[in-house]
């Protein structure tokens, strides 16, 4: 059930297109570090990078996620492996909505947001809302995050936690599969 598999004709539709191509490299950056020689401590920091990405999926299950990665010193490795790949292919498997993805969006800007000048606060919470109303995708407050994130705040401890989170760019630019308005 954690694999990414789609029917070829499902991928016509942006938003299901998205989703597995999100799924398929959150699985290989999962794959490439615990096939490596990895330590607790990159367990967490891989975590720590994909918590927008976690929480925009499955909040419930990022939860349940960080419990495992606070036992990662004190567990077997293999075993924890093991589970922490399935519960984190199985969170990324749950469907995206708008609500989720504007819960993150603030989050966001709630760690940056002290950064920034009144105006430009203002106008990415403005973007957010028009995301949130559906009218504009969800790559515009996305780009202005990023945008804020690598700024003048970016030595910012906050500022730089952001610009290193995978939700910000789940996969490649130039694939623009966020440029669709929700419906």
């Amino acid at each position: 059930p954690e694999l990414a598999v789609e029917d070829e004709g499902r991928l016509h539709d942006a938003v299901l297109r998205e989703a597995f191509v999100e799924r398929i490299f959150a699985s290989a950056r999962l794959r490439a570090l615990l096939s490596g020689d990895w330590r607790p401590r990159d367990l967490v920091a891989f975590h720590a990078r994909h918590k927008m990405q976690l929480l925009a999926h499955a909040p419930a299950a990022y939860r349940e996620i960080g419990r495992l990665v606070a036992a990662a010193g004190e567990r077997p490795r293999e075993s924890l492996a093991c589970e922490y790949g399935l519960a984190f292919r199985t969170a990324l498997a749950a469907k995206t909505t708008v609500g989720r993805h504007v819960n993150v969006l603030h989050h966001c800007l709630g760690m940056i947001g002290r950064e920034l000048d009144p105006v430009r606060r203002a106008d990415l919470a403005e973007v957010i809302a028009s995301y949130r109303a559906r009218r504009v995708a969800l790559a515009v407050p996305l780009a202005l995050l990023r945008h804020h994130a690598k700024g003048a705040g970016a030595q910012y401890v906050p500022a730089g936690y952001v610009r290193d989170q995978t939700y910000l760019s789940p996969y490649p630019d130039a694939l623009r599969l966020r440029n669709h308005v929700p419906a």
